[in-house]
């Protein structure tokens, strides 16, 4: 083969030819080594699957150098791979080089930057293999069956006790242990308030438990959440436990969102003593809060479970219960924030089945509700 050389040539002072001290360089050379970069480049403008299957052709036709190499797949074994909160495509790639599940990064990151779905990968630990190729690896992280820990929902409402209960059976870890850890409650991060207790402050949602979290860990994530809902509300620390107790009641006293404003309406007149109250603030007299004290599901209470001193007692002592009786979502905090515009002192369910429910200004035409949802009753039994 001819052979070019760069550099100069020149003669010596005895007439012979001196070679340039440049390397040699071959034909074609130049071209061979840009080329697979100019394609991967142009691949990476494309979008969408296009660009994903364009890739895969490069990769396929080129032979790229060591840093690009990839596993053909499908693996051995398991690798537990965490994904942290702010990872972007590039961290996981490198991150996954070190756990050897791929062979290199830029194969991954070509595929993250042109997968728009790569954006819903989620922080926590994945169940993967060593030596995966990267779209392999890729479909895992995107797929819910590789998450190694368990996927828990806390629905709005549920007491702490309900809670606790629901989060020992999906994970495996006694009962007790949330208990314990709940009792603790400032270790968790809930402020000190006048119940000494998590309840309220374990914010209602969906929550991944990751392997080897303990109780602690889980409920403490829960009230951190919970202190991330304040701060997206803009509900100042000092109305925090207020906001929490109020949307707990609402959460237990009316079943239709569009009820949760007008019930913050009754429970501020009441402590205000507005309307026909003509200034004197009123008990609220809250099944819900009785039935909290009492520990039972029922809202409908009796006689002696009203008589009850506690101070979730509603019917025996003025103003808002201690504290929470529940776990408020977002929904009920945003009715406390904008509760309706009304006169109301009354409320009343007419009928249980719908949910309907009647809102009176004075006690005479409470009094009309009420006996419309003694008819229903009636009605119901026969």
């Amino acid at each position: 083969m001819s052979r070019s050389y760069s550099g100069n040539t020149g003669t010596s002072r005895n007439g012979s030819r001196r070679r340039s001290k440049n390397p040699p360089r071959r034909q074609g050379g130049l071209l061979k080594a840009v080329l697979p970069l100019v394609l991967v480049v142009s691949v990476l403008l494309g979008i969408g699957v296009a660009g994903v299957y364009g890739y895969r052709w490069v990769v396929t036709n080129f032979n790229f150098s060591s840093e690009q190499s990839d596993y053909p797949g499908p693996g051995t074994g398991e690798v537990l791979f965490e994904v942290h909160k702010g990872d972007t495509g590039t961290k996981i790639a490198q991150n996954m080089v070190k756990a050897d599940v791929i062979a290199s990064t830029k194969p991954f990151i070509a595929l993250f930057a042109n997968s728009p779905e790569a954006q819903k990968i989620a922080p926590g630990t994945y169940r993967l293999k060593k030596q995966m190729s990267s779209d392999q690896a890729l479909q895992a992280l995107l797929s819910p069956d590789s998450r190694a820990g368990k996927r828990v929902t806390i629905p709005e409402g549920m007491r702490a006790s309900d809670i606790y209960a629901r989060l020992a059976k999906q994970t495996g870890i006694p009962v007790e242990d949330f208990v314990a850890a709940g009792k603790d409650y400032r270790a968790l991060g809930v402020p000190e308030n006048p119940a000494h207790s998590a309840e309220g402050y374990l914010f209602p949602s969906t929550y991944d438990i990751e392997p080897g979290m303990s109780a602690k860990d889980i409920l403490t994530m829960m009230v951190a959440k919970n202190e991330s809902v304040r701060k997206e509300l803009n509900i100042s620390p000092e109305k925090w436990h207020e906001a929490l107790t109020i949307a707990s009641i609402v959460e237990k006293e009316a079943r239709d969102p569009e009820d949760y404003p007008k019930v913050t309406r009754v429970i501020e007149n009441r402590l205000a003593g507005a309307g026909a109250a003509n200034g004197v603030p009123m008990k609220l007299q809250l099944d819900s809060t009785v039935a909290y004290a009492n520990n039972i599901k029922n809202i409908s209470t009796t006689p002696k479970q009203r008589a009850l001193d506690s101070p979730y007692n509603t019917y025996r002592y003025d103003g808002l219960p201690v504290g929470p009786i529940g776990n408020p979502g977002v929904e009920t905090l945003k009715a406390y924030q904008n509760p309706a515009d009304g006169k109301w002192l009354f409320w009343v369910t007419v009928n249980t089945d719908t949910g309907l429910t009647k809102f009176a200004e004075t006690a005479a035409e409470h009094e009309k509700n009420v006996q419309e949802w003694r008819n229903w009753a009636a009605n119901k039994r026969k």
